[in-house]
């Protein structure tokens, strides 16, 4: 076999799963496969230390899950209940998420994740966004990345294989079954291998290649793409998390670097500068407790631009809600270009402790935090956050903090069912790159929903599809994929435009269209404007061998950006308004008339937009559909008991 002029090598090897993806989600799935007696099993990654979960978090990085503490009354019926609440989220994946979360929490315990419990073993939450109880937990700054080390230990153990430095660039395919059968793979640069299997589980984290500018780390790419390419269906495509971040040093400034009240402040290129938020509110005493609440409300909610929205019209409150900051942080960085920090040294100009509101007073009293400055409030506080970016060449004691309003997490992806399988058989989606979370999610529900991912496909492969015998017969796989990889070839080499550009220039132009128009304020205008230009880029023809990972990264995001410019088009045109983390406009320019009233979407709530790529006629299809709601679930235990010793837990 060859593949743009060189050999693709085959493994030679059948193997019962391969992972795609060395994060939480990727490890945590190799080991429920194994402890399920897959043992015939290897992850693939681009990178063992990349990614986001190993490279990323916040002052205190969430893990969300049903409330064990206290006098707190909690069941995985009433978690489910909030997580469907938050719109755009199917029932029946809510409740498996809330079902295991108490399961896979304690697993991550088990393995050595030091989440803190009190001296009787109760271990207490505290509430984050969209949370009504106190369901999070925390280890600090790097709860994902303690969890990633760990489930990575586990796995070593187990001698489960982790073939390294090697990147997936296709998925092979049978279309006549619709089912997955191997992966080909880019190794070193310049060696292609062939891999077979009889199930993939794609743990390849969100689309971060989409963007120029973003808090995910600089390892973070996503591989979503490559789905896309064989015909995938995702779900809730348009759905990402945008928020005040850092750009010097990559992360996101959410909890404590707001509940502290630092002073916003932007610096013209003379190098003058202004505190730019009071004249957004009302009164001082509003600009600091909008901060405040920033720590809460982190993500860019259109809802919450006022502090008050009456469901079904138009905000017509005192414009006084907390993402108003972060639409005053992109005015004064994108609109008046000037650069925007926040300080730690001193208080925003007039600033008084005892004028805050109680909320905040409240949390800062309890906290032993009523300090007179943002960093004396941020070390007593949560000192781990300053020692962070300290950590990271930046002393937050001597010098600003530039920011940015940057895109931070997917909410969309691979839609999948109550498996975690995806519209291809044998293909599962876990963590980021599945389009399980909705519209609004409590935070650290994400870390929550890769871990319950992993274990409910594991759970499925060797429940199910470890049975299946024969697999294929002798040499039908090989005559399979040579014709896949022929086809491959005449697409990857098509295209009617003559370029000078590298593959690499190409993604930069690709990134830089995404990073202006499809943010958290997106104009109907600008992105049909956009997808021409992507729809021309994707005609360009780049010399593959300029640079071989790049051309393959280039091919993905080209596609992958079609589908969340279609998707968010059927969106607008099917009468979407602002949700979520976005703002819809009809132009820029009526951003500023967006500070007095914003309409919100509350029609599409119990609705998904579901968008795939028909590769045959080379178009994208968008439809949308109601969500699935919470199923009644049987809880007598004779019944269940005899169900599952039959396996009829699977149908």
């Amino acid at each position: 076999m060859t593949f743009l002029g060189r050999e693709a090598v085959q493994d030679g090897h059948i193997y019962d799963c391969l992972i795609l993806g060395s994060g939480a989600a990727g490890f945590n799935a190799a080991l429920h496969l194994y402890d399920k007696g897959a043992v015939n099993i290897a992850i693939i990654t681009e990178s063992r230390l990349a990614g986001t979960s190993r490279n990323t978090g916040s002052d205190k990085q969430t893990y969300y899950k049903i409330a064990c503490a206290g006098d707190q009354r909690d069941s995985p019926r009433a978690m489910a209940e909030t997580l469907f609440a938050g719109a755009g989220m199917d029932g029946d994946i809510a409740l498996c998420e809330a079902a295991h979360s108490l399961e896979e929490f304690f697993h991550l315990v088990s393995l050595g994740v030091d989440f803190p419990h009190n001296q009787y073993g109760e271990y207490p939450g505290y509430k984050t966004d969209h949370d009504p109880l106190q369901r999070a937990s925390s280890t600090g700054p790097y709860t994902s990345k303690k969890m990633t080390e760990k489930l990575e230990n586990a796995v070593l153990a187990c001698n489960i294989r982790v073939i390294d430095k090697t990147q997936a660039v296709k998925i092979l395919k049978d279309e006549k079954c619709n089912r997955s059968y191997g992966l080909l793979c880019l190794e070193n640069e310049s060696t292609f291998r062939l891999y077979i299997c009889k199930n993939i589980i794609f743990a390849a984290g969100g689309p971060a290649g989409l963007y120029e500018n973003t808090v995910y780390p600089v390892s973070q790419f996503g591989a979503s793409g490559i789905m896309a390419r064989e015909g995938v269906v995702f779900s809730n495509i348009t759905e990402w998390q945008y928020g005040i971040g850092s750009v010097k040093f990559r992360w996101n400034l959410s909890g404590s670097y707001q509940q502290v009240i630092p002073r916003y402040v932007s610096v013209d290129e003379k190098g003058a500068e202004e505190e730019f938020l009071n004249p957004y509110f009302s009164s001082p005493q509003n600009m600091w407790d909008a901060i405040f609440l920033k720590g809460y409300q982190w993500p860019f909610d259109p809802e919450k631009i006022s502090s008050e929205n009456p469901a079904g019209g138009s905000s017509q409150g005192s414009s006084q809600g907390s993402s108003l900051v972060d639409l005053a942080v992109f005015i004064e960085k994108h609109i008046r270009g000037r650069r925007v920090f926040l300080d730690y040294s001193c208080n925003p100009g007039g600033f008084a402790l005892e004028a805050i509101g109680e909320t905040a007073r409240d949390y800062l009293e309890k906290s032993a935090a009523l300090c007179p400055t943002p960093l004396e409030r941020l070390l007593r506080l949560n000192p781990l956050s300053y020692e962070l970016y300290f950590s990271n060449g930046i002393d937050l004691a001597k010098e600003y903090l530039e920011i940015d309003v940057l895109p931070q997490h997917h909410n969309g992806g691979a839609e999948v069912n109550t498996w975690w399988e995806t519209s291809v058989k044998h293909l599962f989606a876990i963590g980021e790159c599945a389009g399980t979370l909705g519209v609004h999610r409590p935070g650290g529900s994400a870390l929550n929903s890769g871990q319950v991912g992993g274990l409910r496909a594991a759970s499925y492969i060797a429940g199910c599809y470890l049975k299946e015998d024969p697999f294929y017969q002798p040499g039908d796989l090989e005559i399979m994929a040579a014709g896949a990889l022929r086809e491959f070839e005449r697409e990857c080499n098509a295209g009617s435009v003559e370029t000078g550009d590298s593959p690499g220039e190409l993604l930069r132009r690709l990134q830089k269209i995404n990073t202006r128009t499809v943010m958290f304020i997106r104009s109907r205008k600008e992105l049909e404007k956009s997808r021409e230009e992507i729809i021309a880029l994707g005609g360009i023809k780049p010399n593959p061998m300029d640079d071989l990972r790049a051309f393959f990264r280039f091919k993905e995001m080209v596609l992958f950006s079609r589908l969340l410019y279609e998707g968010i088009l059927f969106y607008i045109n099917n009468g979407g308004k602002s949700r979520g983390s976005y703002l819809i406009l009809d132009s820029i320019e009526e951003l500023m008339g967006s500070l007095k009233g914003t309409v919100i979407d509350f029609a599409h709530r119990d609705k998904i937009i579901n968008t795939h790529y028909n590769l045959i006629e080379d178009k994208i299809v968008s439809e949308q559909r109601s969500v699935r709601p919470i199923p009644p679930s049987n809880t007598w235990f004779e019944t269940v008991w005899k169900e599952y010793r039959e396996g009829r837990i699977f149908r």
